[in-house]
């Protein structure tokens, strides 16, 4: 990944917005309920975090997170960079989860619990969210009426002043653009992102090598020397700081 990345106006506008926010709704963890922040010279990050992406939120929970992927460079304004969640603790440790960081927002705002797992249709997401609903009313120690009122200021203020809204039919939305992703592949890999084909040829040894590393991150291949030589040829490809990732998050 080139040093040409900055961080995107939507992320950083609402860093600011959060940290000023903050204090009005003092129930909320957060207002946003994610650990913001984005690092450019980083290295770190997990082993299926892919090297072509820039994580950008926490979750606080079980190391997932989630990331701008720039398809090995390709994609150059991270304000349009697919939103992908990375999980090391599931079995499908990466997911396609938005077209954009515009969507990301707007889907973690009003359906926080779709980014979170997979639901196969709409019917079985809104049965989740009930039963979610239904044991925060139950608890003793959780105010829900006091964490709706605040969660309600938060969704005014996210429309007034980033004019983010629900996305209508979110789910459908989910498998739309999991299914535009599919049908842009070029290579298949492992972990569903697929090496996508660009607009303009390369040679199919480097789809091959780009396609080879995922693989090598979704199994959490831990051999030196096929993990060092792929680091070598993307070094060669001009991917220095992806090289760097892929040696550090499957060898340290």
């Amino acid at each position: 990944m080139n040093n040409h990345y900055r961080t995107p106006v939507l992320l950083e506008q609402i860093i600011t917005w959060e940290r000023e926010y903050s204090h009005e709704v003092g129930y909320l963890e957060n207002p946003t309920g994610l650990y913001l922040g984005i690092d450019f010279n980083t290295t770190d990050g997990y082993f299926c975090t892919p090297v072509d992406c820039f994580p950008f939120a926490d979750t606080g929970a079980d190391g997932e997170h989630f990331g701008l992927l720039t398809d090995f460079g390709f994609v150059k304004d991270l304000n349009e960079a697919p939103v992908i969640r990375i999980s090391p603790m599931h079995s499908d440790h990466v997911q396609l989860v938005a077209r954009n960081l515009n969507d990301f927002f707007s889907l973690h705002f009003y359906d926080e619990l779709l980014l979170m797992n997979d639901y196969s249709s709409e019917d079985e997401y809104l049965e989740r969210v009930r039963q979610e609903e239904s044991k925060d009313l139950n608890s003793e120690w959780f105010d829900h009426d006091r964490w709706k009122k605040e969660r309600a200021k938060v969704l005014n203020e996210v429309q007034e002043k980033f004019n983010l809204y629900p996305i209508a039919d979110p789910v459908h939305y989910l498998q739309d653009i999991r299914l535009e992703r599919q049908l842009q592949i070029a290579i298949k890999t492992e972990d569903s992102l697929g090496i996508v084909r660009l607009p303009t040829a390369i040679p199919p040894e480097k789809e091959l090598l780009l396609a080879s590393v995922r693989n090598l991150q979704f199994t959490a291949c831990s051999d030196r020397n096929i993990v060092e030589r792929h680091a070598k040829e993307l070094v060669g490809l001009g991917m220095t700081k992806e090289a760097e990732s892929l040696l550090v998050r499957l060898l340290r």
